[in-house]
């Protein structure tokens, strides 16, 4: 009787081809890699038209109520901060009822203050639908 037993071979796995292996794709991946300029991933592009005359004043019998590209605002071509604006809007309101206002809004003004204005004229009792927005934009060849 044999009470020997063979002894088994543990499997030996050679590691270092295998990390040359895992080196030489890493290379390959990093050499036949193309990088892309970095997209926004959101694309908006907003409607324009080029029959309204954009620089030229529309004579509607409407107040204006102007930001600028600097975040001025102007109603009726007097500055006012925007924290002063709906109050001078409901005053505006309570004095003259038949009032209209049109928002003339600078393309570089952010859309935050745009937000607030639009808050405004909703505090003081104007319906945002019912004053009309033009987006001001500079001549060109102008900076």
């Amino acid at each position: 009787m044999n009470f020997h037993q063979k002894r088994r071979r543990s499997p030996v796995l050679q590691i270092i081809s295998m990390i040359d292996i895992l080196i030489i794709l890493l290379i390959f991946l990093v050499v036949n890699t193309t990088f892309k300029e970095a997209q926004s991933a959101l694309n908006v592009s907003l409607p324009s038209s080029k029959e309204m005359a954009l620089g030229a004043p529309a004579d509607t019998g409407r107040l204006s109520l102007v930001v600028t590209k600097d975040e001025k605002i102007f109603l009726a071509d007097v500055e006012m901060p925007v924290a002063d604006l709906p109050a001078a809007l409901g005053q505006m309101k309570a004095t003259r009822p038949e009032a209209r206002l049109e928002l003339k809004v600078d393309e570089k003004a952010s859309f935050g203050l745009l937000i607030q204005l639009w808050d405004a004229l909703t505090k003081a009792g104007f319906k945002v639908n019912d004053v009309p927005a033009r987006v001001l934009r500079a001549a060109k060849g102008a900076p």
